[in-house]
């Protein structure tokens, strides 16, 4: 993470440059210039994603259910670094309304963290020094709403933004919505997953296979219209672990009012967090 940051979350383009001039320099010269950037990338994203995880461990270990502390995945040659983070755990020896409370623990847990980390982001953060400019990253709904809460700072509003423009801790909050957006589609075990189980019971994964099937048309569309299917891997990934969510140990238990509503509002989570087009590549 901490390398994606000092190359302006275009590490790819950066060893192209290189090859291309014949010459390492402007590696080293992306180091020496960002590293703090680098450093404040990775930092307030390790906290968005560490954070989310562990909503989910604290409400395993509240409900004593089996599981793993948080695995973050890395992943370097992404503008991020990383894939996330995930815990293992036992679900079967969960209740339909625990797994209800530990699936929405996670993103409302990350989402105390990102929030704040975007306003700082809005207002005062600065773009690392980069001689490239290869990425756009198109703006979530709720990055252009704080944006325009705090006076249309970094002007995104109905916009996108270029990898060398964009400043480590608004990056950090914007990976850290995409991954929460996804994480609330309501299909597998996903979080999303959990909550709309925790809310229907047996009769969700009616709702995850519309929910996959919607997804599925975004993919298809984002192919013909942009030419870049966005999260076809993970679509393909799905289905090995079910579209439907599991059952639980017990699937009668029913949710309270408190519960009942928060789930519903949790699930416009994925339209105000994941952008149209989250990442375009510059000609």
């Amino acid at each position: 993470m901490m390398w994606a940051g000092m190359v302006a979350w275009s590490p790819v383009s950066v060893f192209d440059q290189a090859y291309a001039e014949g010459s390492f320099f402007v590696v080293r010269y992306h180091v020496l210039a960002n590293w703090k950037s680098g450093l404040l990338f990775a930092v307030s994203l390790t906290v968005i994603l560490g954070a989310h995880e562990l909503g989910h461990y604290f409400a395993t270990r509240l409900y004593r259910i089996p599981s793993t502390l948080p695995l973050f995945i890395p992943f370097p040659i992404s503008p991020a670094g990383t894939c996330g983070a995930v815990i293992m755990m036992d679900g079967s020896q969960a209740d339909r309304k625990q797994i209800f409370d530990i699936g929405i623990a996670g993103p409302l847990t990350g989402l105390v963290f990102a929030i704040p980390i975007a306003v700082l982001g809005l207002m005062y953060g600065a773009p690392p020094t980069s001689t490239t400019s290869t990425i756009q990253f198109g703006q979530p709904l709720f990055i252009q709403w704080l944006d325009g809460l705090v006076g249309n700072v970094q002007n995104v509003r109905n916009d996108s933004i270029s990898n060398s423009s964009m400043n480590p801790m608004l990056m950090a909050a914007w990976v850290g919505l995409l991954v929460t957006g996804l994480n609330m589609i309501p299909v597998s075990q996903l979080d999303g997953g959990h909550v709309i189980f925790g809310l229907l019971g047996r009769r969700s994964r009616i709702v995850s296979w519309l929910a996959y099937l919607l997804c599925t048309c975004f993919v298809i569309y984002s192919a013909i219209r942009y030419k870049q299917p966005d999260f076809a891997i993970m679509l393909l990934l799905i289905p090995l672990m079910g579209i439907g969510h599991p059952p639980s140990r017990n699937d009668h238990v029913q949710l309270d009012w408190g519960r009942t509503a928060l789930g519903l509002l949790s699930l416009s989570i994925p339209f105000v967090c994941i952008p149209l087009r989250p990442i375009s590549l510059l000609p």
